[in-house]
């Protein structure tokens, strides 16, 4: 790996004795300087001081009293440096020049900054032979501007690559204070993305490592959150589950993700009907025992038993028996609710190969939306407490 020092070049008496002496003391394998056209000829000072001669690049700035011109300069060449060990001097140039270099490097994450002071004489520059070189490593500036990079992920619901941020921050970030926010911001981003996953389970033994004091430095939200996902775990067909699901299609809706939100969709039609035929009418989809069905209707069920005996119901036939038992959710499976459907089952998800519109999907959710509707009348006060927090900082 080889050590690169950009350098912005400055004017005036001695200017090119700091620069020198900046330079000697990191032995940098190349140097690269930003210098406008009145700067330029410090360069050849520079040279004329250094006893071996180092590969040098100068990249000229029209306007030294334009920050905004090295900031893109530097970032430009910075991002070649990469695989590079890159140190940055400000000590010279305009202080547009100095405050555009160190934007570029805190942009791009640079780990050390130097400036080259030392005791000054009357007319404010340093004293030949007093330099001393100061190396600033703006970690702290580095370990918000991560954090804040995390918790962006997080609320745009990005946790694995939250989580790979987190990752590389707990690699390189040491300071205590720090350490224990990514280490906080893991737990939620480790809960949060097993909830969105649907392990719900899984999401509750995280949620259970989150205690009172995280929760106050973040979002109060995680609290309530804490409570939907620790019911949820605990049940298995309930009320929560299906506004859960709800809310699931319903971010990846606002994600532009079209094909899985019609997928939850068609799942959470399906559940709404066997949840119910079990809350209301004692039945169970999946295995449906025609012994508790009025005797007007065993005779045609029980003619849907297949090898094994048993009578599985799907989606249709669900509905078809809500309403031969009376129940006012079964007059909802009409040709609306079925032309919604047909986009999944037209979709690679389902059964054929079309793409999944916008419209497609908020037709589906419309329907839905009133079916959920007649089996949890207050679905939408239910639905504040699995709203997914925001976290703020």
């Amino acid at each position: 790996m080889a050590r690169v020092m950009l350098i912005s070049l400055g004017t005036g008496p001695s200017v090119e004795q700091g620069i020198t002496y900046s330079i000697k003391t990191h032995r940098p394998d190349r140097v690269i300087f930003f210098a406008t056209a009145q700067s330029a000829p410090t360069q050849a000072k520079v040279e004329g001081l250094l006893a071996e001669q180092i590969p040098m690049e100068t990249i000229y700035i029209s306007d030294g009293d334009d920050p905004n011109e090295i900031y893109r300069e530097a970032c430009s060449k910075l991002r070649e440096l990469r695989q590079e060990e890159v140190l940055v001097d400000f000590t010279s140039g305009t202080k547009a020049m100095s405050a555009g270099l160190v934007a570029a490097a805190l942009a791009q994450g640079i780990k050390q900054l130097v400036y080259v002071s030392g005791q000054r004489g009357p007319d404010g520059r340093v004293i030949s032979g007093t330099e001393q070189v100061l190396t600033l490593k703006p970690a702290e500036i580095l370990a918000d501007r991560l954090k804040h990079q995390v918790i962006l992920f997080f609320n745009k619901r990005l946790f694995g690559a939250a989580l790979q941020l987190i990752a590389q921050g707990l690699e390189e970030i040491q300071a205590p204070p720090h350490r224990r926010d990514l280490e906080e911001l893991k737990k939620l981003c480790l809960a949060y993305q097993a909830w969105d996953w649907f392990d719900h389970r899984q999401a509750h033994e995280y949620f259970q490592n989150i205690d009172r004091e995280l929760i106050q430095r973040w979002s109060e939200q995680i609290a309530q959150n804490k409570g939907w996902v620790a019911q949820i775990a605990r049940a298995d067909l309930s009320e929560d589950r299906l506004i859960d699901l709800w809310l699931n299609a319903q971010r990846r809706m606002e994600e532009g993700h079209w094909m899985d939100a019609v997928a939850r969709l068609y799942r959470l039609t399906e559940l709404i009907a066997q949840f119910r035929l079990r809350r209301q009418h004692g039945l169970e989809s999946g295995n449906l025992d025609v012994s508790k069905l009025p005797e007007a209707l065993q005779e045609k069920y029980n003619q849907l038993r297949d090898e094994k005996g048993r009578i599985k119901l799907g989606l249709r036939q669900d509905f078809e028996l809500l309403a031969e038992l009376g129940d006012p959710l079964g007059k909802h499976y009409d040709h609306r609710l079925e032309g919604a459907l047909q986009a999944r089952n037209e979709s690679i998800a389902g059964h054929g190969l079309k793409p999944v519109s916008r419209e497609d999907c908020e037709r589906l959710a419309e329907q839905v939306r009133a079916l959920l509707r007649v089996v949890v009348p207050d679905w939408e006060r239910q639905a504040r407490q699995g709203q997914f927090a925001q976290l703020e900082w």
